[in-house]
């Protein structure tokens, strides 16, 4: 019963850190490694290198080579396959309407009252739609191969103040919980009966009322005991604090970050052309 019971409680907890908050995917990787400042980096010059471009191959490539970091990683493809889903609308639409809003060069494929379709626009089309995907993909690197809390420890040695990192840090633990408890609000109302999708809108909304109290009576109990947990660990904002685990650069972050800069020299070149 103690090991069920156990057992149960961790898949309580995974269910609560879902994917929509917390892509984090713990690997023993060279990736996961590195420090999330060159990480940081990397995405960075990762997002010039594409914003200062737009030539189709630089696109394709800089995307089937992410996808390679990505399994080489060991990332698996349910979070891959995560990111696709939300961008391979977005990413169509871009592609269908670049031609019709932004027509240049020739030969014209479709041609309609105002609406001319050419080659050239239906290349640009594809080059901004795979911009979105790879600048997305780009920030996908570093957030399923850094933890939160390290992903705020490089922040806070970039120059945050510790007090925003430290709210970063609690936002980032605990909105999946919070996610969780209305989750388990709405289900306990359910199976007394309560049924929110009939009606008016205004009815609808009103049903909800019920089931967002609750929430917020639990955020405040939550907050109110995470107020004496910093209490106790004897929290005071402007104090210099200490970590367990502190970020130290290794030989890989070195090599890393010099691939980065000639990355960004690349895309400068690319833009710019040599001087």
């Amino acid at each position: 019963m103690r090991g069920s019971g156990s057992a149960r409680g961790r898949e309580i907890g995974s269910n609560l850190v879902s994917p929509q908050f917390d892509l984090y995917v713990s690997r023993a990787s060279w990736l996961h490694r590195l420090d999330p400042r060159t990480k940081m980096a990397f995405v960075t010059v990762s997002f010039a290198l594409l914003l200062l471009n737009d030539q189709l191959t630089l696109m394709v490539a800089y995307l089937v080579a992410v996808h390679l970091l990505l399994r080489q990683a060991e990332i698996p493809w349910s979070r891959i396959r995560w990111l696709w889903d939300r961008t391979w609308l977005v990413s169509l639409m871009i592609f269908l309407l670049w031609p019709i809003f932004y027509p240049s060069g020739e030969p014209v494929l479709v041609g309609w009252r105002f609406i001319q379709i050419t080659v050239p626009s239906l290349v640009e089309g594809l080059s901004a739609a795979l911009r979105v995907i790879d600048l997305a993909f780009a920030v996908l690197v570093l957030l399923v191969s850094t933890d939160q809390t390290r992903l705020v420890q490089g922040l806070v040695r970039l120059g945050l103040p510790f007090e925003w990192g430290l709210g970063l840090a609690i936002g980032l633990r605990y909105l999946p919980l919070l996610h969780g408890t209305y989750q388990t609000i709405t289900d306990a109302q359910r199976a007394r009966g309560w049924s929110p999708g009939q009606g008016s809108l205004i009815r609808r909304a009103r049903a909800y009322v019920p089931a967002l109290v609750a929430l917020v009576i639990a955020a405040l109990r939550l907050s109110d005991a995470l107020t004496l947990a910093l209490a106790a660990r004897g929290f005071q904002p402007g104090q210099p604090r200490s970590v367990r685990r502190p970020l130290r650069m290794e030989r890989a972050d070195g090599w890393v970050l010099g691939a980065s800069g000639l990355l960004l020299v690349a895309a400068v070149v690319l833009r710019f052309g040599l001087p």
